[in-house]
């Protein structure tokens, strides 16, 4: 038998019944089942030195078409084996949640594809999708599913670690308020603290014997910077204490001064102011001028970085001395010393203060409150970005709208942490200080009141 000799007609025949058996097949296959499910099964975002790769992998389920009752339970889903069927399949990879910016995207009739040579420093969504699918085909989600990776530079993360690595992230993260208190902070550290150690430090106050660095950089009292009665003590409150108390002793009217205690009952008014007014010139005047003359020249031996009535206390002690120098030995004398005392010992404690202990309160009390407009500023921005995203794509997904939350959360927390980083130490010096300050007040009064006590 010839094949040449077949009829054309019976040939057509054959091939039409060729075809209608396996368009019957098909649509049986097709029959079997009335919703189409893609399930991505995994997404690995794996990275080495040289590129970022992502592997992706999915399955297929289906859902009969014999089961009428209508639930959508994920027991109702059967997987469908790969070789069941041939579909081909698109991977996209984009930037953005709704995929409208896709990077990168390739196709492959297998169950899992690999995207090489993304970039570190990119926040990716992938998602896989059905070339040419049928109408009833559905995958996870409207949008797909979504798979973000942390952020990466050179192959290498961008999280630092220790001082420099959080410095580093907060700056970047901060808002123009962290700039600001840092600013700030360094004005504090490298100026106004090292002009207030220096105006408040005892050796600068009281004239030192030792005038060496660590003897004046020690922020407590020591014996020779203000005790005055130890042998050890400050030499030159000794040496004014010396001649003071000369001075004091002959203003005093004293029976050892009459020839007899007889003669000093019998003295009259007159004849005792005579006494009094003889000893005050012979011993009592020169013994002021000599207290005077050590306030202004310091004491012979002992050498001082700068002259004596460069340092506050002498000054004091000046004032007191010249105020008892002109009264003499009258009866208002002690009322005009302390006067002179207190007022010249109120201006040389404001002059010490100056305005850096000020400075202290004011960028102590200023730095918490950039952190707080930080703060309000950063979780405004917070708001803003995930109303503007909700705008742009009101299906986005929650991962997307934490992420733009939490920048600005970000933002708050590092203001306000600087903020309160550097203003309550700040404000911890200003109280030390002030505190010193007035302790020193006290110290003046204190020193010359136990030498009026001691003449």
């Amino acid at each position: 038998m010839k094949f040449n000799r077949i009829p054309y007609g019976v040939m057509l025949a054959i091939l039409v019944g060729i075809i209608a058996v396996a368009g019957s097949a098909s649509a049986q296959a097709v029959a079997e089942f009335d919703s189409l499910w893609l399930h991505t099964a995994d997404a690995r975002w794996e990275k080495t030195e040289e590129s970022f790769n992502l592997t992706m992998e999915w399955e297929l389920y289906i859902k009969k078409a014999q089961d009428k009752r209508g639930s959508k339970f994920a027991g109702e889903w059967t997987k469908l084996a790969p070789e069941t069927v041939e579909y081909t399949y698109r991977v996209e990879v984009a930037t953005d949640s709704a995929f409208n910016t896709i990077e990168k995207q390739q196709e492959t009739t297998e169950s899992s594809l690999t995207i090489r040579d993304l970039n570190f420093d990119q926040f990716y969504f992938a998602r896989v999708r059905l070339v040419d699918a049928p109408i009833n085909y559905r995958d996870d989600f409207a949008s797909g599913t979504i798979y973000k990776h942390e952020k990466q530079m050179g192959g290498k993360s961008e999280e630092n670690t220790g001082v420099i690595g959080f410095i580093r992230f907060s700056f970047k993260n901060g808002g123009w308020q962290t700039y600001v208190i840092t600013a700030l902070a360094l004005l504090v550290i490298f100026f106004v603290w090292p002009v207030t150690w220096f105006r408040l430090r005892l050796t600068n106050v009281f004239p030192p014997n030792k005038p060496g660095f660590l003897y004046s950089a020690l922020p407590f009292d020591r014996t020779g910077k203000t005790d005055h009665i130890s042998p050890k003590g400050n030499v030159y409150v000794r040496e004014v204490a010396k001649y003071w108390s000369r001075a004091m002793a002959a203003m005093a009217s004293d029976p050892s001064n009459w020839a007899s205690t007889e003669a000093y009952i019998k003295a009259s008014a007159q004849e005792q102011e005579e006494v009094k007014k003889r000893r005050w010139l012979e011993e009592g005047l020169p013994a002021i001028e000599q207290a005077i003359d050590v306030c202004k020249n310091g004491v012979p031996g002992i050498k001082l970085k700068k002259k004596p009535l460069e340092y506050p206390f002498p000054r004091v002690l000046l004032a007191a001395l010249e105020n008892q120098r002109i009264n003499r030995n009258n009866w208002w004398a002690s009322q005009e010393m302390d006067r002179a005392v207190e007022n010249t010992a109120y201006k040389e404690i404001d002059e010490l203060k100056g305005w850096s202990v000020t400075a202290f309160w004011a960028i102590g009390s200023i730095e918490p409150m950039l952190g707080l407009f930080g703060t309000v500023e950063g979780i405004q921005k917070a708001f803003q970005r995930i109303q503007a995203k909700l705008k742009e794509n009101p299906d986005a997904p929650m991962s997307e709208t934490v992420e733009n939350l939490a920048s600005g959360i970000y933002q708050a927390l590092i203001t306000t942490f600087f903020g309160l980083l550097f203003g309550i130490p700040f404000m911890i010096g200003y109280y030390y200080y002030r505190g010193k300050a007035d302790w020193i007040f006290g110290k003046f009064e204190e020193i010359i009141i136990d030498l009026l006590n001691r003449a």
